[in-house]
């Protein structure tokens, strides 16, 4: 399940961990094509009213090197425009200001994006942060780790933090690059989405590249059109709603609204029509505090009063996939 997958990412997200403060005199910037730069790891958090605290490596007889104060302006620069991005929910521009190597992390701008609640409330925390300082030292590895201290409220929660985030130098100028540990994620979702845990497609439904949707299961199919399966996961919608049957996606919405209670959700795509409302597919909804209606470990059960509800990441994957036009089969 992509929540799996995802948790050590997301840890990193909500909790902008600091790094390993090592050695070294080196006080050039590593290109993309150098030494790896890897993602601290979480902090240990203090009490507003205590200085940050961070995790560091074992004691070296050489000091950190500080980089030039021209390096540490670019350095902060960048970082402060990434962290106001991703506050503003500019994700794209977000994934832009990105360095190569963990744009090659993350594996996808679209899992990218489908982290845009945490990575608000996580490192966007930072924009709105106080008392803000900066370091930029160089360790023995080569990597150039810019050191940020500073009070930050991240989901409510105001505490004191440090983090080292890498940045290195790119074609582009000087990036942020803080997700190099966690290898290729988009590839690891889709391993295990394309391993034996999926069902395979319900007999009699359809042909061709398509949505397949069975009701009594819980499940929604992704189908190429040379009969593979490009995708499978468990989903959450109303018993008997829609009435099996076959359908056309023909209309999408990055956010759409309930109409009551302030209540939200991403990536709609819609293909019935209720009494009143239409029904699609999309991510779980949010209430007006933000508040998911249900967790990811529920998928796979009836909660919906009709539409069929996804994970982010899996409702953002059908949003592109299915454009309108795509055949949608539902059964009993």
């Amino acid at each position: 399940m992509l929540t799996r997958v995802l948790a050590a990412l997301v840890v990193a997200i909500l909790a902008a961990g600091c790094g390993d403060d090592g050695s070294g005199s080196s006080s050039s910037l590593p290109s993309t094509t150098g030494p790896t730069p890897t993602v601290a790891t979480p902090p240990t958090t203090a009490t507003p009213s205590s200085p940050p605290t961070s995790s560091t490596a074992p004691p070296s007889t050489v000091a950190p090197t500080t980089a030039p104060a021209d390096l540490q302006g670019a350095a902060q620069a960048a970082f402060e425009e990434w962290v106001g991005m991703l506050a503003a929910g500019d994700h794209q521009g977000a994934w832009e200001a990105m360095a190569p190597t963990s744009q090659a992390a993350v594996g996808e701008d679209l899992f990218f994006d489908s982290m845009v609640y945490e990575m608000a409330e996580g490192w966007g925390s930072w924009s709105a942060g106080k008392d803000i300082t900066y370091r930029l030292e160089t360790d023995e590895n080569g990597r150039v780790l810019l050191w940020v201290s500073g009070t930050i409220s991240p989901e409510g929660m105001t505490e004191t933090r440090e983090v080292a985030v890498p940045v290195v130098e790119t074609d582009s100028g000087l990036l942020v690059s803080p997700f190099e540990e966690f290898g290729n994620v988009a590839e690891a979702v889709e391993e295990e989405i394309s391993g034996s845990a999926a069902p395979a497609v319900p007999a009699d439904s359809g042909e061709g590249r398509r949505v397949v949707y069975s009701n009594s299961d819980q499940r929604v199919w992704l189908m190429a059109e040379d009969g593979s399966v490009v995708d499978s996961y468990p989903v959450s919608g109303k018993a008997g709603v829609p009435a099996p049957g076959t359908y056309e996606v023909y209309s999408r919405s990055e956010v759409a609204y309930a109409g009551h209670d302030d209540i939200t959700m991403r990536y709609m795509v819609r293909f019935a029509h209720g009494e009143s409302l239409p029904i699609g597919f999309h991510s779980i909804p949010n209430d007006g505090n933000g508040a998911p209606l249900q967790s990811e470990e529920q998928l796979g059960e009836y909660h919906s009063a009709g539409c069929v509800r996804q994970s982010l990441g899996h409702a953002a994957f059908l949003y592109d996939w299915a454009v309108e036009g795509t055949p949608v089969v539902v059964l009993a």
